[in-house]
């Protein structure tokens, strides 16, 4: 959709639908102001029945002139970005239900929340509302509901343009991870994503690296091909780089669990859960449109996106429970459940990027364990980090995005729960407990000593549910926290 500052003081069209965003205190005062421009708009509407609760609209429509959505955004002292993005949503449902594809907008005139604040995220909040994954869809045309294709924004805020251009290449992006964890694994595979990732070399400042299964094999990463082995697709290990400081070495890494589909391996998922498992690869998904983010955003950061691309599938050559694998770093792991893979491909993927590629921070996202949705549900992502500087800066990223963590702790005392009899660790907890954790104590064996973060975004990744501006199925959660993130790096 496309963001742009409406001509001051242009007059409105007949044609024109414009939306007006206010508090309750606007609705109650009695005479409430409007932008000069929009003086008259409401002339003859009933607001009787009209509040300004959060997310409440109104739909005016008069024969002679031109149109006008009144949302409410609750009590402008309550009024959160979270809460405008979905104040925005519910606009663009009426729009859609109405037929309406473009729209000016107003955002609150109050004090508060701030202009710069409130344009910024009312933007984000059309913007990422204003989805639909119908590619494989035959709707006839009466039946269809478009997207808006336009929002001109009625504002004062000095660097409106700046803002709405980057909220507009936020939400693309975000929306194109979506596309791709809601692509069927049939066309998202390990190949047609590394092709994808190539592509992403054409911006200033990116360079991409992938190995294929002959080059993972000379790297000795050992656990990426157990969990390929019942593939009939090769692996990937995609390595995309950013160079967006050219007076600093030092680079962060984000690293993305990509399986592609998941079946379980000879653990088989059973139905209720294998249904979506096409969706296993957000976290790859999301680290590659975070890196894509920040270059076109041209953040003076250093980045690196490593993305360990296969499928866990069955067949006569699938690895098995009960097998031992050497890992990059040379650490033997016995197989204690083959639907526990995603921290085998992690595994290597973290020791690589650690040992070659040297960062100062390493961020895994990984929709790891079925454990964290028992836990958070839908709405949290769990995160483990062992650097204070680390998790300060996700903290903050967090809030400022809106895109949830709570942290959970790694206290030594978990590592006991992941030895083997066998080899040097397994891939299961001796417990059937605090199994995110697990996964995190796990993952931990193939950091050495870097400054690292991991975040299991299991429930957050896909939804069951529509909620505000965040669709049912893909969500395309970590996009904005990761890029609000590298925002905050002290590199």
């Amino acid at each position: 959709m496309k963001l742009t500052v409406h001509k001051k003081d242009a007059k409105l069209r007949q044609t024109d639908v414009c939306v007006i965003f206010v508090s309750q205190e606007w609705v109650s005062s009695g005479n409430p102001a409007l932008p000069r421009n929009l003086s008259g708009l409401l002339d003859g509407a009933d607001l009787s029945y009209f509040k300004g609760k959060q997310s409440e609209t109104y739909l005016y429509a008069p024969k002679s002139s031109a149109k006008a959505i009144l949302c409410g955004i609750g009590e402008e002292k309550k009024a959160t970005a979270e809460s405008l993005r979905n104040a925005a949503s519910a606009v663009v449902g009426l729009c859609r239900d109405r037929g309406v594809t473009e729209i000016c907008a107003a955002p609150p005139s109050g004090q508060s929340p701030a202009g710069d604040f409130s344009l910024k995220a009312i933007a984000e909040g059309l913007s990422l509302a204003n989805y639909s994954f119908d590619r494989y869809r035959n709707v006839p045309a009466d039946e269809a509901k478009p997207l808006l294709k336009a929002a001109h924004f009625i504002t004062d805020v000095k660097n409106a343009a700046a803002i709405l251009r980057e909220a507009e290449i936020i939400s693309a992006n975000i929306l194109a991870c979506r596309d791709l964890v809601n692509e069927t694994s049939e066309q998202s595979n390990p190949v047609s994503i590394a092709a994808q990732a190539r592509k992403l070399a054409s911006i200033k400042g990116v360079t991409c690296t992938v190995l294929g299964k002959k080059e993972i094999e000379k790297k000795k990463m050992g656990l990426l091909l157990a969990v390929n082995r019942g593939s009939k697709i090769e692996p990937r290990l995609v390595v995309l780089a950013y160079k967006g400081d050219h007076g600093s070495k030092k680079y962060c890494a984000l690293v993305g669990k990509g399986i592609t589909f998941d079946s379980g391996g000879v653990n088989l998922k059973p139905s209720g859960h294998i249904e979506t498992m096409r969706m296993d690869m957000a976290g790859a998904a999301a680290v590659m449109y975070a890196l894509k983010t920040a270059a076109e955003l041209k953040l003076r950061k250093n980045l690196y996106a490593v993305m360990p691309l296969t499928e866990n599938m069955i067949s006569n050559e699938a690895y098995r429970p009960g097998d031992i694998f050497t890992a990059y770093n040379g650490k033997t792991v016995e197989v204690g459940n083959t639907d526990a893979e995603g921290r085998l491909i992690l595994a290597d993927a973290l020791s690589y990027t650690v040992r070659e590629l040297k960062p100062a921070y390493v961020v895994d996202l990984a929709t790891l364990t079925g454990a964290c949705i028992v836990a958070f549900g839908e709405i949290t992502a769990a995160f483990l980090s062992n650097d204070d500087g680390l998790r300060g800066m996700l903290k903050s990223a967090s809030e400022t995005s809106g895109e949830k963590l709570w942290e959970l702790p790694l206290f030594p005392e978990y590592d006991e729960n992941m030895k083997s009899d066998i080899a040097d660790i397994s891939n299961m907890s001796a417990e059937r407990n605090a199994g995110t954790i697990m996964g995190a104590v796990f993952l931990k064996n193939f950091i050495d000593d870097a400054k690292w973060a991991h975040i299991d975004i299991a429930g957050t990744a896909w939804y069951s549910k529509q909620r505000g501006y965040r669709p049912k199925n893909a969500t395309g959660y970590g996009v904005r926290l990761l890029t609000d993130f590298v925002r905050k790096l002290d590199i």
